[in-house]
C-alpha cells in the first residue's frame, strides 16, 4: 500500500487553492488530511459530451494533489446519471441520452485525464462507471433512497425553485438526480468528493447518505468555477469552452479572447504557477500594467498543461 504523506504545506495547498468551501469545514478535513491514513477521493463526471473542458481540469487538478500524497483517487464516470440529467444550473429539462450516446461520448476521458493523473504504476487512479450500481438498483431501494429527501429540501434547489415560479415543468426524475449521485458516495464507500461549486447540492446528498448508510464522515471540496466576465461558468452549456479535444492553436486563441479580469483567476485555477507569483500578477495588474503579456503568458502555460510545450509554442 503507497506510503500516505502529511506534508503540511501540500495540505494547505489543496485545502485553500481554487476551492469554495469544505464540508464540513477546512479544519475537519485537515484534521483527517494530517492523521496520515489513506482516504478514498473521487470526481465524478457525466458524460453529456465527447471531450473534458477546461472546466473539469480544476477538480481534475486537486485529485492529482491527493493522488500525489498517497491517497485511493477514482475518477467516476456516470454513465448511468448521464441518461437521467443533472438539472443543475438548467432553466429547462436536460436531454436524457442513450446508452449508445454516453458510451460514445467517454471514449476520450481517460486519456485526457491521464494529463493530470496516473492510471499505472504505483498508486494508480481507478475509473468506475456508476451504473454497476445504479444499473442493478430495485424500485424498493429507490424508496429507500428516496425516505431520505423532503420534497421541500429538493424543491428548494435553485433552478426548480426559479423554473417553478416561472411555471415551468420539473419532472420527478430531475429529483431523482440527486439521489442517485449521492447513491454513488455510498457505494464506493468513499471518504471525500471533489467537484466544482456547482454540483455542491448533489455532492451534499451524498455527504447525507454516506453519514445515514455507511456511518461515516463524508468530506466535500468544492472547487470555484472558471467563469466569463458575465459571471457564466465556462462550460458545453455556455458554447464558450476551452475543450481538451481542441487544436492547440484553438485553445490558445480562445484564452486570448478572455477578458482580463479573468486572468488572476485563470492562473489560480488552470495552472501550476506559485501563489507568490499569481498575487505579484495581481498587483502589477491593479498597477495599470499592460494585461496582453500576462494573458500570452496565460494561454502559453494552459496550452503547455494539455497539448505539451512544443504544441504550445507553435500555438
Amino acid at each position: 500500500m503507497p506510503k500516505v504523506s502529511t506534508d503540511p504545506v501540500a495540505i494547505q495547498q489543496f485545502l485553500t487553492r481554487g476551492v469554495e468551501h469544505v464540508y464540513p469545514s477546512r479544519e475537519v478535513a485537515e484534521k483527517m488530511l494530517v492523521a496520515g491514513k489513506r482516504l478514498r477521493i473521487y470526481f465524478g463526471v457525466d458524460p453529456t459530451g465527447p471531450t473534458f473542458h477546461l472546466g473539469h481540469t480544476i477538480p481534475l487538478r486537486k485529485l492529482a494533489e491527493l493522488q500525489k500524497l498517497g491517497h485511493e483517487v477514482i475518477l467516476l464516470i456516470g454513465d448511468f446519471t448521464a441518461m437521467i440529467g443533472d438539472p443543475t444550473d438548467k432553466g429547462a429539462t436536460r436531454k436524457q441520452l442513450t446508452r449508445k450516446e454516453v458510451m460514445a461520448n467517454c471514449q476520450l476521458y481517460k486519456k485526457q485525464a491521464s494529463r493530470f493523473l496516473k492510471f499505472s504504476g504505483a498508486n494508480a487512479a481507478q475509473i468506475k462507471f456508476n451504473s454497476s450500481w445504479l444499473g442493478k438498483i430495485k424500485f424498493a431501494d429507490i424508496v429507500e433512497l428516496a425516505s431520505h429527501f423532503t420534497v421541500q429540501q429538493l424543491s428548494e434547489r435553485d433552478m426548480f425553485e426559479k423554473r417553478l415560479a416561472e411555471g415551468k415543468p420539473v419532472y420527478l426524475h430531475e429529483f431523482l438526480y440527486p439521489l442517485m449521485q449521492g447513491q454513488d458516495s455510498v457505494a464506493m464507500n468513499v471518504d471525500m468528493e471533489v467537484g466544482g461549486n456547482d454540483q455542491t447540492f448533489n455532492m451534499l446528498a451524498g455527504r447525507y447518505l454516506s453519514r445515514v448508510k455507511n456511518e461515516k464522515e463524508k468530506l466535500v471540496i468544492t472547487t470555484k468555477l472558471l467563469a466569463d466576465a458575465s459571471g457564466k461558468k465556462m462550460g458545453k452549456s455556455e458554447g464558450n469552452m476551452v475543450a481538451m479535444s481542441d487544436a492547440p492553436e484553438e485553445m490558445y486563441g480562445k484564452i486570448m479572447s478572455w477578458t482580463d479580469d479573468m486572468i488572476v483567476s485563470g492562473f489560480e485555477l488552470c495552472t501550476d504557477t506559485p501563489d507568490k507569483d499569481i498575487k505579484h500578477l495581481a498587483e502589477s495588474l491593479q498597477r495599470g500594467e499592460n494585461p496582453m503579456f500576462s494573458k500570452k503568458q496565460l494561454a502559453l502555460t494552459i496550452v503547455t498543461l494539455l497539448a505539451g510545450g512544443a504544441a504550445a509554442n507553435a500555438a
